[in-house]
């Protein structure tokens, strides 16, 4: 039984006047059916929007907790396009339960809406981009039975009755959205105790092949006494033999070589046998221990604290360890230190995209750039910076960008996001402030700095 569409329409409506012109982050890929978005000026909500089969929902919840994204081919072509977005508008559409989020790219040189329908219908639901003309750009988890082909008109699918009780409140979002995370540790972590048993059954099957080897060595152990006795006795040892019974003992010899040559190989092979015994038996230990240390990571696996099981993942090798981007000569910015107050800049690429995105530096310090035009990334470590503080780093933007005079724009460093190349930034908002003419401190100051 679908929720009430009245119901449900009415609360797209609420979410439509409580998110409107909300910035969204790049979305994460929950499970493989569950995108969530999460907000650059509200970090007590996330939007869920579940592609679960059997109950599709669009909804939103009182929830921050940061989850990696599941990798997804189809879905990073639509994060690509979704991202540093804010939303418009939500309606519901076609008198059906399709979700249309009206968005806005977010990019001072681009001025794009685009409309990402979520059709959540049972069994088949799906998400479609569009433009604002609603040609299709791409689609996400696409119903098969229906083709979407990109550059078409997107056309809403013919409204289905569903059955449906007015009296049914709507669905519990906390509790859809905990079952979404055991559908992701289900999906994330299903293949580590495969893994696991997987290597300890391995190494039981490798401790078999060693006991029988053990079986063999043992039985081979006797050739040295069998040699003993042969070269005890007065034989002629350059003679051929297939056998040889001594005091009612028979010895099996090959016959195709010498007595002598027999021998020499009884106890090769019987020096062989008593080593593979030594050797053999320190292989079982090593091997027990291996076999210890898996069920010792079993023990403490636990997919509910997904930092410490992603850990243990990367000590086993079943996943990457994460990049980290280290500070090098290359990408460190520049530093000036003005009565106290530490500004950065970057002279390149690298230093402008380490400074801007990969420092830990305050979200409320305030961001600069030269206006329309490529140039450094500039940070004054100020929440609140004076106005001689504001003067310099915009003067320092147009000294890097090789300028005498002109507009630089500025903007906390919350408002900056990370574009599609590096260095690249996309900016929420901004203030302009404009340049006459360079203070010769400024220059002096630059200039002892920048060689």
């Amino acid at each position: 039984m679908r929720i009430n569409h009245e119901k449900f329409l009415k609360y797209i409506n609420n979410l439509a006047v409580l998110l409107k012109n909300e910035q969204l982050y790049s979305p994460i890929l929950l499970n493989n059916e569950t995108i969530v978005f999460h907000f650059v000026d509200n970090n007590k909500n996330c939007l869920v929007i579940s592609l679960n089969h059997d109950n599709p929902l669009l909804y939103l919840i009182e929830k921050n907790d940061f989850y990696s994204s599941f990798e997804n081919p189809q879905f990073l072509k639509l994060k690509k396009e979704i991202s540093n977005t804010s939303i418009i508008d939500i309606t519901l559409k076609n008198d059906d339960y399709i979700v249309a989020i009206t968005l806005k790219k977010e990019d001072e040189l681009l001025d794009k809406t685009i409309i990402l329908y979520i059709e959540l219908f049972p069994k088949k639901p799906n998400i479609i981009l569009t433009t604002s003309g609603n040609i299709i750009i791409n689609t996400f988890y696409a119903d098969t039975k229906r083709k979407f082909s990109n550059g078409e008109k997107y056309i809403f699918p013919t409204p289905i009755t569903y059955l449906e009780n007015k009296n049914t409140p709507l669905p519990n979002f906390n509790n859809h959205y905990a079952n979404e995370l055991e559908i992701r540790k289900k999906e994330k972590y299903a293949s580590f105790n495969n893994y696991i048993n997987g290597k300890i059954k391995a190494i039981k099957r490798k401790i078999d092949n060693i006991n029988n080897d053990v079986e063999k060595a043992n039985k081979a152990l006797h050739l040295k006494d069998d040699a003993d006795i042969i070269l005890s006795e007065n034989l002629n040892l350059k003679s051929h033999k297939d056998c040889l019974i001594i005091d009612g003992k028979k010895i099996q010899l090959d016959i195709k070589i010498t007595i002598l040559d027999n021998v020499t190989s009884m106890y090769k092979k019987a020096k062989k046998a008593k080593e593979t015994i030594l050797l053999s038996n320190k292989n079982i230990e090593n091997a027990q221990k291996e076999i210890d240390a898996y069920n010792e990571i079993l023990a403490r696996f636990n997919p509910s604290d997904e930092f410490k099981a992603d850990k243990i993942m990367q000590e086993i090798g079943m996943i990457k360890k994460k990049k980290e981007i280290k500070q090098t000569v290359f990408n460190t910015p520049y530093k000036i230190n003005y009565n106290g107050t530490i500004i950065y800049f970057g002279k390149n690429a690298s230093q402008n995209d380490y400074l801007s995105f990969v420092m830990k530096l305050d979200r409320e310090f305030t961001w600069l750039h030269i206006k329309d035009k490529s140039g450094s990334h500039i940070v004054i470590c100020n929440k609140k910076p004076t106005e001689k503080e504001l003067l310099l780093a915009a003067e320092i933007s147009l000294l890097c960008s090789r300028a005498i005079s002109g507009e630089v724009i500025y903007t906390k460093k919350k408002n900056v996001r990370r574009g599609h190349s590096l260095g690249e930034a996309i900016l929420k908002n901004y203030s302009v402030i404009r340049i006459n003419n360079i203070s010769k401190e400024t220059k002096e100051l630059y200039s002892k700095i920048v060689h």
